[in-house]
């Protein structure tokens, strides 16, 4: 069976399109999904539509893109690898799709803007690359935020919290307020949330116990005001801004651990190693999920545990192109958008 469809594709820089794609050839062990909602991701995504995640990697325009896509499962193959628990999926559920590695014709950059999610090993061969089924009272807007907050789970698991611990998260995005949650859930004691930006503290102030502006006046002095005169026990960096790195050193005490989330477009430079080396600090750093993560972060949604009503808007997806270019003109007055493929 082959499909044809709409998709998302960024044809060039600054170039996205809503146009009529092909899909991989659906195998029996194929699970295909109907597309219901997609996310656009600020990090991942933009540097893609901005061409600037390319010189370190195998992409290259046109491309799909996208790694936050849930929907309907509309066939399930024979030799399908993926299961509910012990069941197998079935039409109609209603499911975390995500990654998808590979298109004809097309560079697959997670193609998850896709009208169409097919599902097999030779498109999703990964772990991680499961499809989720997603509980009846978590909706598709909220699954959709799941993804990044499966993300953040992979980097709460690594950097290690103690229970008790202040917890510092440097980047108030879906992924630091997702952090700032999963942070909490796993033994933090105190949370402080800390951007350069304002508008995305407003964003925070609900997840945190203190919010801090960091504008390169005293910033230290500020944390540890916000801490009862002490650093951060852990301090974990989303915001992907490079420069944001080096000062995480001051935020954090000594043996504490240092974690690196973020999706950095350009090299990090760590000014006066000794501060840090002296320090005996743990850096960490993760990219993507593991597979499990989805599956968990819709547990906490449903048992209202996470908040992941964490979206602005939903568009129609026939407004992906002013949709992305409004984003770049301003991005941190936003947090997400999603794009609703069905009328």
């Amino acid at each position: 069976m082959k499909l044809q469809g709409k998709s998302i594709v960024f044809e060039a820089k600054h170039q996205a399109v809503v146009r009529e794609i092909s899909f991989p050839e659906v195998t029996e062990d194929s699970i295909v999904v109907k597309t219901k909602y997609s996310g656009i991701s600020f990090g991942t995504d933009m540097s893609l539509y901005e061409e600037q995640a390319f010189p370190s990697s195998n992409l290259s325009y046109p491309l799909v893109p996208s790694y936050e896509e849930v929907g309907e499962v509309i066939y399930v193959g024979k030799d399908a690898p993926w299961k509910n628990g012990d069941e197998p999926f079935k039409v109609g559920d209603r499911v975390m799709a995500n990654e998808v590695r590979y298109f004809p014709g097309l560079c697959a950059a997670w193609g998850g803007s896709a009208e169409y999610a097919v599902k097999n090993k030779k498109t999703a061969p990964f772990p991680a690359d499961e499809v989720v089924k997603i509980p009846d009272n978590v909706s598709y807007e909220e699954a959709v935020v799941a993804y990044l907050g499966a993300v953040a789970l992979k980097g709460v698991k690594m950097v290690g919290i103690t229970p008790g611990d202040t917890v510092m998260v440097v980047g108030c995005g879906c992924v630091g307020i997702s952090a700032m949650q999963l942070a909490r859930i796993y033994g933090a004691k105190r949370i402080l949330a800390a951007d350069i930006n304002a508008n995305r503290l407003d964003y925070a102030r609900k997840f945190a116990d203190e919010c801090i502006l960091l504008d390169g006046k005293d910033d230290m002095a500020k944390v540890t005001s916000a801490n009862y005169g002490n650093q951060a026990d852990v301090v974990i960096e989303c915001s992907g801004n490079p420069d944001a790195v080096s000062p995480l050193a001051d935020y954090v005490r000594p043996g504490g651990k240092v974690h690196l989330q973020g999706q950095y477009r350009s090299p990090i430079t760590i000014v006066e190693y000794q501060r840090w080396n002296c320090s005996d600090l743990t850096i960490t750093c993760s990219i993507a999920t593991n597979a499990g993560c989805k599956g968990e972060v819709l547990k906490y949604i449903s048992e209202g545990r996470f908040d992941a009503k964490l979206w602005d808007e939903v568009v129609p997806v026939e407004q992906a192109p002013e949709t992305y270019a409004k984003v770049e003109a301003d991005r941190y007055k936003y947090l997400k958008f999603i794009f609703k493929w069905e009328e």
